[in-house]
């Protein structure tokens, strides 16, 4: 098939049974890139390398061999579950505090040891 460059964060290489791609992990979590290939768990099969550059190395497995078309489609399914889990990690971060704070709130007035 062929090779292409998307952006600057994404090296990607379509051959006959999978896709091979580059992200930088500073951009992409492990945490959502797992949850995005979960996800996508129908359509391929995720398997993730962190090189010692510290690229992280995904290779999605497809399973047959496809054209570049259905590729690219895959592809493009698993770009957008990946932004998708990347934000739901931000917005969790970003919330801990108040989820904290309502947690903990909510288990104030309960009594979780019974006091004999």
């Amino acid at each position: 098939m062929s090779s292409g460059n998307l952006t600057a964060d994404r090296q990607v290489v379509f051959e006959r049974d999978r896709i091979l791609l580059t992200l930088d992990p500073i951009v992409y979590g492990l945490s959502a890139i797992q949850k995005a290939g979960y996800r996508l768990a129908k359509r391929c099969t995720l398997l993730v390398n962190v090189a010692s550059a510290g690229e992280v190395q995904l290779s999605l497995l497809l399973p047959a061999q496809v054209d570049e078309q259905v590729a690219r489609g895959i592809l493009l399914e698993f770009l957008r579950e990946l932004g998708d889990q990347q934000l739901r990690e931000q917005v969790r971060e970003e919330t801990k505090g108040i989820r904290e704070l309502v947690l903990a709130h909510a288990f104030s007035n309960t009594d979780l040891v019974s006091r004999e």
